[in-house]
Order: structure tokens, then sequence, then C-alpha cells
């Protein structure tokens, strides 16, 4: 009986715990709209970093969770504008599945959520344990791209990471070599120039993983791969979205004066790479629209294109949607970038400028992988890295240089 009673206090405690929501950490980001302790329901709405781009990001962990009870998350949009007097779109922040995970590093889908008519996407979610993290997506910060990069090391030691700057907050952009400095074939690899595309990383990172295999072996003996998994790194790290970032975001700043150094010192690498060597590929991995599926934006010019620029165009979207086929098949045909108006503007995108500082036998790419499903795990979008991988292999192993 008094072991009973010694036990009333425990469970009174346990019985009226009180959820918190906390969001600062690398790459976090929540802002609490409301909080009911009594129904289990809390609605979020990305926070905005002034000046930083789109809010559409969301990253939090919650505490104080009962195991088995379930909750309900509520997810709208963010309703100061993110510049000037423009709104985001409420489809940006709202996944058809909020993303979960228990330990941080493994991610599942939640069921569906539902839409309301006044646009507010809920999820009903079951704790699996006191503490819990939810998200957009798959989370892909700074930290894990130092450890990818340290684990690629580990597993080929004649790989070099470098730093390609420190951005304009003082954060190092990490990449890393891997190849000879002198190999025939040139390529560079990038992600995440928008923060919030964080599956954008995701893809890099099994890309990267296939490339260190030995699948790969024989396309390392002749190319030298420059990767970079995190461009916009500031703006990773707190969670900001980056695209539309005031004056310009990274993929508007390939100009003549670049605004942010990590663009400066990517344009001087690909400048140097080039002139020594020749660089065979670029390619920018991205996210596209909520709706969009797997696809490569091709140069606009792609209709005009003769010879050797047109056959390497033409080959690299052939093999790719050969090789692209899980968890869905990338699309085997380029779209083009429409919704850009101007050839100012064009020429001041990565793919653009890229093309306009190499040669006719270049290719210069933007894959975009689809989001909005729940398909686009860890897992799945490392399929998508290694598919664009075997592309790769096959693509170089024809030579794109041949007459």
């Amino acid at each position: 009986m008094i072991q009973r009673l010694l036990l009333l206090p425990l469970v009174t405690l346990i019985a009226h715990a009180e959820v918190r929501v906390i969001a600062d950490f690398e790459g976090g980001n929540a802002e609490v709209v409301k909080l009911d302790q009594a129904t289990k329901t809390l609605r979020v709405m990305p926070e905005q970093r002034e000046g930083r781009g789109w809010p559409c990001w969301w990253f939090f962990k919650l505490e104080g969770l009962t195991v088995g009870e379930e909750f309900t998350l509520e997810v709208q949009a963010q309703t100061k504008p993110f510049r000037e007097k423009t709104v985001l779109a409420a489809a940006w922040c709202q996944p058809k599945q909020a993303w979960i995970s228990v330990d941080g590093t493994t991610w599942k889908p939640s069921v569906k959520g539902t839409l309301s008519a006044e646009k507010v996407m809920s999820y009903t979610i079951k704790a699996e344990a006191a503490q819990m993290s939810l998200a957009w997506g798959p989370p892909f910060v700074p930290s894990d791209a130092d450890k990818l990069l340290a684990d690629i090391v580990t597993k080929l030691p004649e790989a070099k990471r470098f730093e390609l700057a420190k951005t304009r907050d003082g954060r190092p952009v990490h990449g890393i070599r891997i190849g000879d400095e002198n190999a025939p074939h040139q390529v560079w690899i990038g992600s995440r120039q928008h923060a919030w595309e964080a599956g954008g990383s995701q893809v890099g990172r099994g890309f990267i993983t296939w490339y260190a295999s030995d699948e790969a072996k024989a396309l390392r003996a002749k190319t030298c791969l420059h990767y970079i998994p995190i461009m916009d790194v500031d703006n990773a790290a707190i969670g900001a979205g980056g695209k539309e970032a005031v004056p310009r975001d990274h993929n508007r700043d390939w100009a003549a004066a670049p605004i942010y150094p990590e663009v400066a010192a990517a344009q001087r690498m690909i400048r140097d790479i080039h002139t020594k060597h020749g660089l065979d590929v670029f390619i920018d991995l991205h996210n596209p629209g909520s709706d969009d599926p797997i696809f490569f934006f091709g140069p606009f010019a792609f209709e005009r294109m003769t010879g050797i620029q047109q056959r390497n165009y033409q080959r690299w979207i052939d093999i790719a949607a050969a090789s692209i086929i899980e968890p869905l098949k990338v699309q085997p045909k380029y779209r083009f970038a429409n919704y850009v108006k101007t050839d100012e503007e064009r020429g001041r995108m990565s793919s653009g400028w890229v093309r306009a500082n190499t040669g006719d036998s270049t290719i210069s790419v933007t894959l975009e992988t689809g989001w909005n499903s729940p398909l686009m795990s860890v897992e799945g979008y490392g399929k998508v890295g290694a598919g664009l991988g075997r592309a790769l292999a096959a693509y170089i192993g024809e030579n794109p240089r041949r007459e």
C-alpha cells in the first residue's frame, strides 16, 4: 500500500507533463501559432528569417510526449511577406506527409495529411518516444555534410577535402575532390544553392556514396570530381529558405561580381578547371515545385544546338533516363525554366554561367528531384543519387570529348 502511494506523485507528474517545442538547433525552424495541451494540437508556421528568402522550411523537436498517444500537427503558411509585399503560397510548406524521427537520423513519413478550406495542413502523429523530431522533409544540415565528407575520406584516403570559401557569416563551405587533378575528365556537382531544398543534398549524399563504391572504380580512375554538399551554408544552418533572399539568392548570383564569397570561389575554381583541363559535366542539385516529378532543366538554346554540343546534351538526357529509375523515373526530356524571362537573369544562374564560361563539349544541367512523396525518404533520394552516378559513368564512358 505504501509503495502504491509513493508512486502516485510520479504518475500524476507524467499524466500532466507538458509538450514543449524546441527549434533552437542547427537547421531548426518553427514559429508556434498555438499549442493546446488539452487536445494535443500544435500549429506551427515557418519562422520568417528577415531577408533570408522563402519561409517554407520547418524542423523542430517535441518534448514531453506520452508514448502511444496521438497528437495533431497543423502547418500553415507564414503570414508576413518575405520580400516587399509577397507572401509565400502555403503549398511550399505543406508536404503531403510530415517527416518523423525518434533518433534524429532515421526518418519516416507520417500518414497523409489533410488540407482544410483555410489552407491548414493537419497531420495525425502517434508518439513513439517522449521526444521526437518533425520536419518538412529529411533534413541535411552542415554537420551532416561534414560527417559525409569525413566518411568518404575514410573510405577513399586519396580524396581531398577543401574549403571552398568562408560565407558572409563566417561559416566554412566544404567540398571534396576525388581523383587526379589532371584526369582526362572533369566533373563538378553541387547542391543546396537554395537552402530549403534539403532533398538536393540527400541526392548528393546518394551520389557521392555511390561514387566512393567499388562499382564506380573505373569512373574514378579517369575522372576528377569536385563535389559541394551545401552551397548556402548560412541559411541551411539557421533553417532559412534562401530562395529569393535579399538582394538575391545564390542561384541568381553567378554574375560578374557575386555577393556570396562561395559563389565567387566556385566561379574561380570552375574557370581554372576548364582552362587547365576542360570541364565535361556540371550538375546542380535542386528540389522543384510541390507537384513536380524528377526532371532535368536543360539549356534554353537546346533546339538550336548543333554538332558536339547538341550530341552531348541529347546523350546525357537519354542515358540519364535509362539510369535514374528508382524510386521514380526521371523524365526523358529536358524541361526549361520558362519562368526566367530575361537573358540577363539566365546568365546569373549557375547552369547558364557555366555554359557561357566553358566549351561546346561541356554539359551544364540542373537535376530537380520532386520532394512531395513518401518515396522521397533518405533512401529514396539516395537511389536517385546512385542512378545519377551510373548515368555519369555511362556518359563519361562514351568520352564526351570525342569528335
